[in-house]
């Protein structure tokens, strides 16, 4: 066993890599639309993405800066200017699209555009979201929490959004339960490799 404090070296020897990513995995991938003050659209995908409650359903996102002092994604600065954003859920099919909308670009670059993907209006708010997605939920922010950062490290921010829509895929309801695997979610593990759902099992609870 290797025990080591990430405050002072994050990969020690006989680490090359970051192993954080890889050991608080599969992470579901938030794609987040948004859109700034103008109305013009963003998509980008971010895997420190999670539902944190069901009842009310509030999921939270944690965008951090493009760099060491640098400023803001694109996400977080429109989230400020308009409280919404929307969460397209990643199918197999979708994978190496979603992957695609995460290159840095121009603010004014339409990353559906970029991607090959179609943005659809949202239903009940501001920001678009991904038309060829199966489920889409779509969200208005509760807080904007700054976190901790380490020396010359990234800034990052918290995004606790509350679920205010849910779209779905009918196709995805199998005995009023949504089929995981007919949706087949894509996860994020460490490094650049990613799972995708396609066998489950069930466990009742005691």
């Amino acid at each position: 066993m290797i025990y080591y404090d990430p405050r002072v070296d994050p990969r020690p020897e006989p680490l090359t890599h970051n192993p954080f990513n890889a050991l608080v995995a599969p992470r579901p991938i938030g794609w987040i639309g948004t859109c700034d003050a103008d109305g013009v659209q963003n998509l980008a995908p971010y895997s420190y993405f999670n539902a944190v409650s069901a009842d009310p359903p509030i999921v939270v996102f944690a965008p951090n800066e493009k760099a060491p002092g640098g400023n803001e994604k694109d996400t977080l600065a429109n989230v400020r200017a308009v409280p919404e954003f929307s969460v397209s859920i990643v199918s197999e099919a979708l994978a190496l699209k979603m992957n695609a909308t995460s290159a840095d670009v121009a603010p004014d670059v339409d990353e559906y555009t970029l991607a090959g993907l179609t943005g659809a209006p949202g239903l009940g708010i501001k920001p678009a979201h991904v038309a060829e997605a199966r489920a889409i939920l779509e969200c208005e922010v509760l807080e904007i929490v700054p976190l901790p950062a380490t020396d010359g490290g990234r800034r990052s921010h918290v995004v606790i959004g509350a679920v205010v829509g849910i779209n779905l895929d009918e196709g995805l309801i199998v005995d009023g339960r949504i089929d995981s695997v007919a949706l087949g979610q894509v996860s994020r593990l460490g490094y650049f490799d990613y799972s995708v759902v396609r066998e489950v099992f069930e466990i009742p609870r005691p």
